[in-house]
């Protein structure tokens, strides 16, 4: 009997609590899923650790619910913004929920949940961890959402004080844990979100549970990729709202310094950084803590601004912040420059604009206190006025004095060239008044007409030319016949006077003498 005792007793184990508020030793149960599996043999103060340590036996049945992920917490009346919870307690007393744990080996002491796990440590899911630089309106048990429908809760909330970041832990249960993945975003989805723009007003808002109590939204935005599923563990980073998902989606960046010779006022925080109108950042802040430009003799208005790899259509993570540091080195070499350009003329709001601008200085990436320096240029309206000053300056170096005298020289000449045109043109409208003058167009009409008359007379048809053809034929007969003689006259010029010598009488066959 006393071995059957002994063998039935189950194993003794050790849970650590903050407070023995509501347990007492012997009568205090140990329940799963409201099944006794134990009960509390001891309590006993623990001063060195501030704690409470609790004996508890448990069942033979139930030791193989004793593992790693074992959890035990102390279910007493709770009012909290979940709701009412614990209210069976009042009559009964409080216990002890012990969630069974599926894996690992088991501890020496277990240590007590001070609230109520949000879901079991056996549940299929996915357990995420969520970063945030401010804290949130959240808390243990709020709503996890998906384009409006409950996929999980929130299981923890921490506070890292070396990081300075709120932790958030976060449960997906399944199937939904397969609508998160490597690019999804999460932000906080607590209360009324109000935007009053241009475009006129926007109100958003999650379920009347998130509406009062706080939620978290996640999803992929549009347009972009969606990547492999998310594993437990993975970090995300949650934002504030909608807002700031769209203007800073990315959680792996960059950050480079920039060094002005020109006003930046109108450059904010939070400011885009385009390339060829193209968002690849943001501007982090205008900072004066670089001691090495704080001198009088450097007047540069220092810029650190962070370029963000993922809106290239890289992936968000760590592993590619090295290989966007060597492209942007070689682009640097190839000419890329950082400018201010004005985005809003009325409003006088700035940006940076990196472009390429082949045509200036040789230069490189440096490294002012770790941070990675860019090249600047002047541009938008400083650009304009340097080389407005530039055209001004040498406007004043030409001789422009004897430039202007012999200008005046030109004008005073053609000044009296133009008066005596003026004469000329008066003389000629003079000559034109004339009546001799405004007569001569008639006479020279009617003497166009006789000469128009003469030459009809002179045609082939007309008598006149038929005349005088017959008569120049008569006169080519005449000279033709008139030939012998003259050249008699030229050879003798006494033949017309004296008769001309006679030749031997010519005998037909006959011989004759000389």
């Amino acid at each position: 009997m006393v071995y059957q005792d002994w063998a039935n007793r189950g194993q003794l184990i050790t849970i650590s609590f903050i407070t023995a508020d509501g347990i007492e030793a012997g009568k205090t149960k140990i329940k799963v899923r409201n099944v006794e599996v134990g009960k509390v043999e001891s309590v006993q103060l623990n001063y060195p650790d501030n704690n409470v340590l609790t004996k508890v036996r448990i069942e033979p049945e139930a030791e193989a619910l004793l593992q790693e992920n074992t959890k035990f917490w102390v279910v007493r009346p709770r009012v909290g913004a979940g709701g009412v919870s614990g209210l069976g307690t009042l009559l009964s007393g409080a216990y002890i929920e012990m969630s069974p744990g599926d894996k690992g080996k088991q501890p020496k002491q277990y240590t007590g949940l001070e609230e109520p796990p949000v879901t079991s440590a056996t549940e299929p899911g996915l357990r995420l961890e969520l970063i945030s630089d401010n804290a949130h309106s959240l808390s243990v048990g709020d709503t996890v959402l998906y384009r409006g429908f409950p996929v999980g809760r929130i299981e923890r909330v921490n506070f890292d004080a070396m990081a300075r970041q709120a932790i958030y832990g976060v449960f997906i249960k399944a199937p939904y844990d397969q609508l998160v993945s490597e690019d999804s975003r999460f932000w906080n989805m607590s209360g009324i979100n109000l935007n009053l723009s241009a475009n006129g007003v926007n109100v958003q808002t999650g379920t009347l549970d998130t509406l009062f109590t706080g939620g978290i939204t996640f999803d992929v935005l549009d347009g972009e990729r969606r990547g492999e599923t998310a594993r437990d563990g993975d970090r995300f980073r949650l934002y504030s709202d909608f807002n700031s998902v769209k203007e800073r989606p990315y959680a792996f960046y960059n950050e480079y310094l920039l060094l002005f010779d020109q006003s930046v006022r109108g450059l904010v925080a939070g400011a885009p950084v385009e390339f060829r109108g193209v968002r690849i950042g943001t501007v982090e802040h205008i900072s004066f803590q670089i001691s090495e430009i704080t001198e009088d003799t450097d007047p540069r208005i220092p810029v650190i601004i962070r370029l963000e790899p993922g809106r290239l259509g890289f992936k968000d993570e760590a592993k590619i912040l090295n290989d966007a540091r060597k492209k942007l080195n070689y682009w640097v070499e190839k000419g890329m420059r950082a400018s201010l350009k004005s985005g809003n003329l009325i409003t006088g709001s700035l940006f940076v604009d990196l472009d390429l601008y082949p045509d200036s200085a040789k230069a490189s990436v440096t490294t002012l206190e770790n941070y990675p320096v860019i090249p600047t240029v002047s541009g938008g309206f400083a650009q304009i006025e340097n080389k407005l000053i530039a055209v001004l300056n040498k406007i004043e170096q030409l001789k422009i004095e004897p430039a202007i005298e012999e200008l005046t020289t030109t004008l005073q000449s053609s000044h009296a060239a133009i008066n005596q045109l003026n004469k000329t043109l008066a003389q000629i409208e003079q000559l034109t008044k004339n009546k001799n003058t405004q007569s001569l167009p008639k006479e020279l009409k009617a003497t166009l007409a006789e000469v128009k008359n003469a030459a009809k007379g002179l045609s082939p048809d007309s008598r006149l030319y038929i005349e005088m053809n017959s008569s120049l034929i008569s006169l080519q007969k005449t000279l033709r016949q008139l030939q012998p003689v003259l050249k008699t006259i030229d050879e003798k010029p006494n033949a017309l006077i004296f008769d001309a010598q006679k030749g031997p009488d010519l005998i037909p066959g006959g011989k004759h003498e000389n």
